[in-house]
């Protein structure tokens, strides 16, 4: 009898907190309905109690998140947006559930559901012969893209590696971002393609109408205007290998060489190398891997912008990414050659080495370009560290000199964007010195499963590194990954 009565309470509660509130149901997408890529699923405006209610996702009975809606756009309706890159092509049930904090509880008071089919990869069609992957060079045509930079060092001490359960202390960081810009200024008969490629402004940040960066071989950023960003230009196969690359002389306003701004900014990202021959799902091949070059010092007997090393490449497969059909291609090299990273504040040889370098591209069948690169390089190995496995003290910035002067971004500072970005100048100008130092933010978002409250809504906490400071040097376990994220903005 009790509990009949509590029943009828939480019922009345109920009610009164769903007074004026909408209907709770999907919206898009349809029932039935063909996705692919991220779909946007909508709900009434005045479903979802602000404050107190929050939507469960479940796929095919599972759950999968926790979230808060937010407005869409147009401010009609309620917004998630579902990735569906994740998930296997076929058939699903998808399932929101609205949550409602009663008494510091969380209840389930409304249920929608659709069928969905997810086709990422079954709606484009691979030739039994395979397909043939060709840039297409079209004079005057440019394409924008957003280059992001990204470090994470992971460092485990030999004995808390023996303990179990023990994990490794984690010091990650965004880099600078870098607009980049690809025109094609002709096209060769062959095939061939005569390549511009430019830094741009951070136009649409803030309204700028200049890049904010850190040049290599600089410790710190400059503003960069539009007068002071010089081309490099490039010739280049249908398949993208390098026939020659070109770094111009710079003419001031007046006509004159060296007159105006002699500190111009140059960049080198070569586009990736594409296979030479037709290529079907899981067929590999030897491509080449190119990565930028640039000897400031020696701009006028510059013959090539590019260094070239074998790689391994495969042809993952087909799917949809940024409303294009795509070819997905991964390049990989591994190798055990000698090499130095800044890890703290001093240079270090990491003994026992692996370094690992993974591409993975995305080529648009339709528009012949890429939408989306990855690349992910990666040194593993043990070095004395000078700090104990979760001490914070000291600085993680710098980097290796290249030998244009180049400082590799530190593992704290992650703001120098490696040797493919110049400031131009008189040798002296270009220092022998390493990235700037920093300290990187440390947070993240939290969340929980459906029944233990609503999602923790959180982000990344601003501050300075603290506690515990230098411990003694002990060799420890060291894995540094460099990522580059470079994607088509249009």
């Amino acid at each position: 009898m009790k509990r009949a009565v509590w029943s009828i309470i939480f019922g009345g509660a109920t009610v009164l907190a769903f007074a004026g509130q909408g209907s709770f149901t999907i919206v898009r997408p349809f029932d039935g309905s063909k996705v692919r890529e991220t779909i946007k699923v909508l709900m009434p405006k005045s479903s979802v109690p602000e404050g107190t209610g929050y939507v469960g996702v479940f796929l095919n009975g599972e759950f999968r998140e926790a979230f808060v809606p937010k407005a869409s756009k147009d401010g009609k309706y309620l917004e998630y947006p579902f990735n569906t890159k994740d998930l296997e092509d076929g058939s699903y049930k998808l399932e929101l559930k609205l949550y409602v904090d009663y008494s510091s509880q969380p209840r389930i008071v409304d249920t929608s559901s659709v069928d969905i089919v997810v086709a990422n990869k079954s709606s484009i069609n691979v030739p039994e012969e395979g397909i043939n992957l060709r840039y297409a060079f079209r004079p005057g045509t440019e394409s924008i893209y957003r280059l992001q930079q990204r470090e994470v060092i992971n460092v485990i001490s030999e004995a808390d590696q023996k303990k179990s359960g023990d994990r490794p202390f984690q010091i990650s960081e965004e880099g600078e971002a870098i607009r980049l810009l690809y025109a094609c200024d002709n096209a060769y008969p062959n095939g061939e393609g005569l390549i511009r490629m430019q830094v741009l402004p951070d136009k649409g940040v803030n309204g700028r109408e200049y890049a904010k960066l850190t040049a290599s071989g600089e410790s710190s950023q400059k503003k960069y205007y539009p007068e002071d960003m010089a081309p490099i230009y490039m010739r280049i196969t249908s398949t993208g290998r390098e026939v020659f690359g070109s770094i111009p002389d710079y003419f001031g306003f007046d006509g004159n060489l060296g007159s105006g701004n002699r500190f111009a900014l140059f960049a080198a990202f070569p586009l990736p190398v594409l296979p030479t021959k037709n290529v079907r799902v899981g067929d590999t091949w030897q491509p080449s891997f190119q990565t930028g070059a640039i000897d400031l010092d020696k701009k006028s007997e510059v013959n090539t912008v590019v260094n070239s090393a074998a790689a391994r490449g495969e042809f993952k497969g087909v799917e949809w990414e940024q409303g294009h059909p795509c070819a997905v291609i991964k390049n990989s090299i591994a190798q055990g050659s000698p090499l130095k990273t800044r890890v703290g504040s001093k240079m270090q040889d990491i003994a026992d080495r692996k370094i690992s370098v993974e591409e993975t591209i995305w080529f648009a069948l339709d528009t012949k370009k890429i939408v989306q690169y990855y690349r992910d390089i990666t040194v593993e190995g043990k070095s004395d560290m000078g700090f104990a496995t979760g001490s914070t003290g000291g600085d993680t910035g710098g980097g290796q000199a290249s030998r244009a002067g180049a400082g590799a971004a530190g593992g704290g500072g992650g703001k120098s964007p490696e040797d493919f970005i110049q400031r131009g100048g008189s040798p002296k100008d270009i220092k022998q010195r390493g990235g700037p130092g920093g300290r990187p933010p440390m947070g993240g978002p939290q969340g929980g499963p459906p029944g233990g409250g609503r999602p923790q809504m959180g982000g990344a906490g601003m501050g300075p590194m603290g506690g515990q400071g230098a411990a003694p040097a002990q060799q420890s376990f060291v894995r540094v990954r460099k990522q580059y994220i470079f994607t088509l903005e249009k």
